[in-house]
């Protein structure tokens, strides 16, 4: 019985501070994206993401992601990632490589690192109030 209730204990704990992480990851975040790879066809940009929690897969957000041109959002694409909870991170793996981005508040650091594990891209993202 002691066993089950500590289970229980770890789970609804680990439910809230999802719950909490969630809350803070949410919303729209600007910044800075630059290449690691100069001889590429990589352009630093200005970005804009947009995040939010998947209602129907626990534990993943979707990820709106738009570079700006001449004053202007183009949007990207958008990803699925995944939330590693002990690491603070949302992960997504894809045919490019893995989009790491480490959550620190009000602050994001982004990697790409392509399947070769060269890092392609970094990307630095403030949260908008």
């Amino acid at each position: 019985m002691g066993f089950t209730r500590s289970v229980l204990a770890i789970t609804a704990a680990s439910q809230l501070m999802f719950a909490q992480d969630k809350h803070a990851i949410a919303g729209v975040w600007r910044g800075q994206s630059s290449c690691e790879q100069k001889e590429s066809a990589c352009r630093e940009e200005t970005v804009v993401y947009r995040l939010s929690p998947l209602q129907d897969k626990p534990g993943s957000f979707s990820a709106s992601a738009d570079k700006i041109v001449d004053g202007k959002a183009v949007n990207m694409g958008t990803l699925e990632f995944r939330y590693v909870e002990d690491q603070h991170a949302l992960v997504c793996e894809y045919a490019q490589g893995v989009w790491r981005l480490s959550v620190d508040g009000e602050k994001i650091e982004e990697t790409l690192t392509r399947p070769d594990g060269s890092l392609f891209r970094r990307v630095a993202l403030r949260k908008e109030h």
